[in-house]
C-alpha cells in the first residue's frame, strides 16, 4: 500500500456513506477541515496516522482509500419522497450506498444471469393516450402477460422484469421509498430502496407500485405535473373490471377490510380507486376517510401486519455461488475487495440482504486468535 495512492474520492464516498459532514468528520477525528476538503479533492495525501484516523471513524478498511474506481456509475435520476422527514445528509447516503449496490450487483453478473431488465417503451405505447392514466396501467399489465387478478407481490414481479430492489432501510424509522436510474457504460438500470413500511404486505405493493409509475413515466417521458403515481399505482394494481366486480359495498368500510385479504393493497388507496372509478362522490370518499382517522387506521390499517416479501435478487445470487460451488462463503468478502469493493462484513450483508453475522462469522473464523497458556 503506497501513501501516494490514496483516493480522495472514495474518501468522500465513505463520509457520504456514513452520512457525515466535512465538519462532523473533522470534530470526530479532530482533522483540520480544510486538510480534509484537500484530501477529498485530492491535492495532497493524509500521512498514515490521519488514515487510520479516517478508517476507523468511518468504520471503512483503511485498503478502501487506496482503491482506484474500476467500475464508472452514473446517476442519471433520482426519485425521492419529497414528505421524507430524514436528515438531508441520511437521504444522500443512501443514494451513495444504492450506488455500491449496483457495484455488487455487477460483480454478481459475472457468474450469474439476471433477468433483463424488460419495460415497456413509446412503441409499445404508441397505440394508446399515454397521458390516460387508466390507459397507460392497463397496457402495463398487457406487456408483461399480466391477468386482471391481484399481484400478491410486487417485490417478486418487479424483480422478475430487472429491477434490483434493496431492503437496507426497512427498519430506519422514517426512511421512505426511492429510485434511482444508473448508468454503466451504455447501459441503464432502475434500483429501489424500500422504505420503513413495517414490512406489511399492502404498503410495500403500493409503495413500489407508485414507484413503477415514476419509471413507466420517466421512460415515456410524460411531464411530472401531468402524471399523478398515486392514480397510476391504484389503476395498475386495482384493474377496472375486476375491481368494480368486487366493490359492492362501495361505502361500507368493514367491506373494504375484506377486499384488502384479496388484493393486498391499503385501504385508503381502495378508497381512492372507488371514487376515481365514481362508485362514490367526493362527499362521500371524505366521510370514509374521516370515519378511517377515527378508527386510528390512517395509522395502521387492519391487515397492515400481513408481513410483505422481502428482495432476494443479491441474496439469492450469494445462494448460489455458495451451492454451485463456484465461491464458498469466505472468499466472497475477498473476491469482492479485488473487485475494488472493499467494505466489511456486516456492511455487504445488509446491503444485500444476507443474514446478519453470515459473512463476518466466517471472517472472524478464518482470523480466530489462539490463546497461549504455556502448556503442552
Amino acid at each position: 500500500m503506497n501513501l501516494k495512492d490514496f483516493n480522495g474520492k472514495r474518501l468522500k464516498s465513505a463520509r457520504i456513506f456514513r452520512a457525515k459532514t466535512i465538519e462532523q468528520l473533522s470534530k470526530e477525528t479532530k482533522i483540520n477541515k480544510k486538510d480534509l476538503k484537500a484530501f477529498e479533492e485530492n491535492k495532497y495525501v493524509p500521512n498514515i496516522e490521519n488514515t487510520l484516523k479516517l478508517s476507523n471513524i468511518l468504520n471503512f478498511p483503511k485498503e478502501y482509500f487506496y482503491k482506484n474506481e474500476n467500475i464508472n456509475i452514473v446517476v442519471e435520476d433520482s426519485h425521492f419522497n419529497p414528505q421524507s422527514k430524514l436528515p438531508r445528509v441520511e437521504e444522500i447516503s443512501y443514494r451513495e450506498k444504492i450506488i455500491i449496490i449496483h457495484k455488487i450487483y455487477s460483480f454478481m453478473e459475472n457468474y450469474i444471469k439476471f433477468p433483463k431488465e424488460n419495460l415497456p417503451n413509446r412503441k409499445v405505447m404508441s397505440d394508446i393516450n399515454i397521458n390516460d392514466i387508466e390507459s397507460l396501467a392497463y397496457k402495463t399489465r398487457e406487456f408483461w402477460d399480466l391477468n386482471s387478478t391481484p399481484i400478491v407481490n410486487m417485490v417478486s414481479l418487479l424483480e422478475s422484469k430487472g429491477i434490483i430492489i434493496s431492503g437496507m432501510n426497512v427498519d430506519r424509522k422514517g426512511a421512505t421509498i426511492f429510485t434511482q436510474k444508473q448508468r454503466i457504460s451504455k447501459e441503464s438500470k432502475y434500483l429501489i430502496s424500500l422504505g420503513n413500511d413495517k414490512k406489511s404486505a399492502s404498503i410495500r405493493n403500493y409503495t413500489l407500485a407508485c414507484e413503477l409509475g415514476y419509471i413507466i413515466s420517466s421512460e415515456l417521458r410524460i411531464p411530472s405535473k401531468q402524471f399523478s403515481e398515486d392514480e397510476y399505482a391504484c389503476a395498475f394494481l386495482l384493474p377496472k373490471e375486476s375491481f368494480l366486480k368486487d366493490l359492492t359495498h362501495p361505502e361500507d368500510l368493514d367491506y373494504y377490510v375484506e377486499l384488502k385479504k384479496k388484493w393486498i393493497v391499503p385501504i385508503s388507496a381502495m378508497i381512492f380507486r372507488a371514487y376515481n372509478l365514481e362508485k362514490i362522490n367526493y362527499k362521500k370518499y371524505n366521510y370514509l376517510m374521516n370515519e378511517m382517522d377515527k378508527k386510528g387506521w390512517l395509522i395502521e390499517e387492519p391487515l397492515d401486519k400481513m408481513k410483505g416479501s422481502s428482495p432476494t435478487y443479491l441474496k439469492r445470487a450469494v445462494e448460489l455461488l455458495i451451492e454451485n460451488k463456484i465461491m464458498r462463503v469466505n472468499s466472497i468478502v475477498s473476491s469482492l475487495e479485488e473487485f475494488g469493493i472493499n467494505l466489511y462484513p456486516e456492511d455487504l450483508e445488509l446491503l444485500m440482504g444476507l443474514k446478519k453475522g453470515l459473512l463476518s462469522q466466517e471472517v472472524n473464523k478464518k482470523s480466530k486468535v489462539i490463546k497461549f497458556d504455556g502448556k503442552k
